[in-house]
């Protein structure tokens, strides 16, 4: 085995894809039932064999080992973030074909299938309590019923070079026999922020070093909102171009690199803001906290007023070079967050939001705007994909250099 090869499910626009890619996985086929997120994937990933079909079909297809699709052997690595809603435990002998299965339980009948030597599944935090909960508990042992090894990491995307607060829950997961992959330690410093509902999995989270314990742990600075997007051009309120020139060079190791392979800017077009919301925006300080609380009495909501709201203060939040992004989401909406530019009176752009994702410029996404904003906000940041990769190919003993130290878990 030269390469590992992987299959991606609810692949989405390819965040996940773009950072195995970079590790050295050869992600040979995806599935993604959004025409427009397929298309941004068929895009930068040409030479990858994509499906834009409901999973289940999917997996009745491989049952019937239709032509063009992977058969037990050739997938090394499964990988995906299906929706977790509805997952109460996993029977593989169960009609597959009841509409009432989850989508998690179809990821985890291809698993089954195809029999892979590696998994890795990402969802968000609020998993950690579905079901009051019992769901992360329920996924590890369905891997295990399975024949495989596997452990839950909670990792910040901003520990990895994401200039985002950003935090996500893993699975990954091992054939019986093989060495289970390890979660990196962070990389890069990043401020301590909260993850709700974590709290029965605090063992879980992937935290750096104590002070003091590690003298040989180094982080590398925090990257920031200016090292993100600073070179990018300004334009108005629901201004912007599919592609302009950059306009000026790179002026950040960030940019630099995201820059690399991509001779124009491409998507860097926002959302238009209407009166109201533009006139909150004008009126937002430029200045690090700034937000809702800031506003003139006039131009605050009147909900956020009425019920003495104080908890949220990012709330029609505007931006800062020295900070980072809150979480991206799948809207520029100022209403959940701080979305307004540092200095620029609008939201951000589908590039600054993908810039805030540590996608590569060289990635084009396609379909309407609010199609881009909802591809980017919901892709897992292709930095974390290539550290996550980076182990799961060191387990395997398909790399030598050890450029990241990894989490020491009580199994």
């Amino acid at each position: 085995m030269s390469k590992l090869t992987c299959l991606d499910l609810f692949a989405g626009c390819g965040g996940l894809t773009i950072g195995l890619g970079l590790a050295g996985i050869e992600v040979r086929w995806a599935n993604e039932i959004d025409a427009h997120a397929a298309e941004t994937y068929r895009q930068s990933h040409p030479g990858c064999t994509v499906f834009e079909e409901d999973v289940n079909l999917l997996y009745r297809r491989l049952l019937d080992r239709d032509r063009g699709l992977p058969r037990p052997g050739d997938v090394e690595l499964v990988a995906g973030g299906p929706p977790c809603q509805g997952f109460s435990g996993y029977n593989r002998h169960r009609h597959t074909e009841d509409p009432r299965n989850s989508l998690v339980e179809s990821f985890l009948d291809v698993v089954a299938h195809l029999k892979p030597r590696y998994v890795l599944m990402e969802n968000v935090p609020g998993m950690l309590s579905l079901d009051k909960g019992r769901v992360p508990t329920l996924l590890v042992a369905a891997l295990e019923s399975l024949g495989y090894q596997a452990r839950l990491g909670i990792l910040q995307a901003g520990h990895y070079g994401v200039p985002q607060n950003r935090w996500r829950v893993f699975i990954v997961a091992a054939s019986s026999g093989l060495t289970l992959p390890a979660f990196p330690l962070p990389v890069y410093a990043f401020p301590r922020t909260t993850i709700f509902g974590a709290t029965a999995f605090r063992a879980n989270v992937v935290k750096p070093p104590d002070s003091g314990s590690d003298l040989f742990w180094q982080p590398k600075p925090t990257v920031t909102v200016g090292d993100a997007i600073s070179d990018l051009p300004e334009i108005g309120n629901g201004g912007g171009a599919d592609e302009m020139p950059y306009g000026s060079p790179p002026r950040s190791a960030f940019q630099a690199t995201v820059r690399e392979g991509s001779a124009a800017l491409h998507d860097h077009r926002c959302a238009r803001l209407d009166e109201l919301m533009l006139a909150r925006c004008v009126a937002v300080p430029r200045r690090p906290g700034a937000g809702w609380l800031d506003l003139p009495e006039h131009l605050k909501p009147k909900n956020l007023l009425r019920h003495g709201d104080r908890r949220y203060v990012n709330r029609f939040g505007r931006l800062h070079w020295q900070g980072t992004f809150n979480t991206i989401l799948t809207r520029a909406y100022p209403y959940w967050s701080a979305v307004f530019h540092p200095e620029q009176d609008r939201v951000i752009s589908v590039r600054e939001s993908a810039r805030a994702q540590g996608f590569p410029d060289r990635v084009r996404f396609a379909g309407p705007l609010s199609s881009r904003y909802r591809q980017v906000g919901n892709a897992v940041p292709p930095p974390l994909g290539e550290i996550l990769g980076q182990e799961i190919l060191r387990a395997a003993g398909l790399t030598s250099k050890r450029e990241f130290e990894v989490a020491e878990w009580d199994d």
